[in-house]
């Protein structure tokens, strides 16, 4: 018999404050558009960090 581990993903608590906190902060140093983009996929990249290396480490 086959169980199958289902564990509730809550990674979109921290890409949306990833996401915003990027941009914010972006617009605030600079507030072009383009560092404005660049802030948010720092964001994203930051939150798929925080998902995928620390979240998994203190599971183990």
């Amino acid at each position: 018999m086959k169980t199958e581990n289902t564990s509730t993903s809550n990674s979109i608590y921290y890409i949306i404050p990833a996401v915003l906190c990027g941009v914010l902060t972006a617009c605030v140093v600079s507030g072009s558009i383009g560092h404005i983009i660049l802030g948010a996929v720092f964001g994203l990249l930051s939150a798929g960090f925080w998902i995928n290396v620390v979240q998994h480490n203190e599971e183990a």
